[in-house]
């Protein structure tokens, strides 16, 4: 029965009185119980007024969308995300569910699907963006093309030093990805718009510019990678507050750019140069 509040600081709480776990547990203690009705003058047993029969029940009834539900949760702290998921799904595998009964898998991991899915189309738009800009800066779709065949590779970096580390691929890793776009593309440019400035200027052909502007670009390169690589450090190490947001941003950066760097000062020219040619040189300007 209620028996009035309590407040504590500036929130009230409800008091209610019940009969000890001694009585509540104990069939024939509760059947003494007595109970008094409105204008009667003795108390009756409770035993004389009801049955008791032990059974389980739940404490509340669920409903979503017109449907009884049932919410299982479970604390996955000190494992990944996907880790758990798998082995949910394995034992669904092995004990199918009655007819009639569906399971719904949500909680962290409904959202975290659906800010994947949003995440793709980021990491899409990205691509998309900055292949236009270099379309508009190159005034071709050739250099574009062969710059954004890099960033696959360099997700495998990303991803090979996430496995490497012990670190889940998360939304926060998954960003580091599509910062790798942008970073990858930076490379690209300072070595593809020095080989068509040497080119335009000394009227030289892709092969022997494309040499002079692996040469000359290597160190901006290097010196530009390098200080993002040692800014981003501090982050891997996963040290303080929100380390488990940053740390696998960070790792999916440095993973990518380390692998990135040495592809695009490579791979890159040699692409290029099997797509133009050996001999290959600017159109005279109009």
């Amino acid at each position: 029965m209620q028996a009035g509040e309590i407040r504590t600081e500036d929130r009230p709480v409800a008091v209610r009185v019940r009969a000890p776990d001694s009585v509540r547990f104990d069939p024939l203690r509760l059947r003494a119980l007595p109970v008094l009705g409105a204008g009667a003058r003795h108390a009756t047993p409770l035993g004389s007024l009801a049955s008791f029969e032990p059974a389980d029940s739940r404490l509340s009834l669920e409903r979503e969308d017109q449907q009884q539900m049932i919410t299982m949760t479970a604390d996955v702290s000190g494992r990944s995300l996907g880790g758990v998921m798998r082995d949910v799904r394995r034992m669904l595998a092995a004990s199918p569910v009655p007819r009639g009964v569906r399971v719904v898998l949500g909680g962290q991991y409904a959202s975290q699907q659906e800010a994947f899915r949003a995440l793709l189309l980021v990491l899409g738009l990205a691509a998309v963006s900055v292949c236009a800009v270099m379309v508009v800066q190159f005034e071709s779709f050739t250099e574009p093309l062969v710059v954004l065949l890099v960033a696959p590779v360099s997700f495998v970096g990303a991803l090979g030093l996430l496995l490497l580390t012990g670190t889940a691929l998360n939304v926060s890793s998954f960003m580091g990805l599509i910062l790798l776009v942008g970073l990858i593309v930076k490379n690209g440019i300072i070595l593809l718009d020095f080989t068509r400035l040497r080119m335009r200027a000394e009227g030289s052909t892709l092969e022997v510019a494309i040499r002079e502007a692996a040469r000359v670009r290597l160190r901006p390169i290097l010196m530009t990678t390098l200080c993002t690589l040692f800014g981003l450090f501090p982050l891997a190490l996963g040290l303080g507050a929100g380390s488990e947001l940053q740390r696998p941003l960070a790792l999916a950066v440095i993973g990518g750019l380390t692998l990135s760097t040495p592809i695009t000062l490579f791979a890159v020219p040699t692409l290029l140069v099997a797509i133009r040619g050996r001999s290959y040189t600017l159109p005279a300007a109009g």
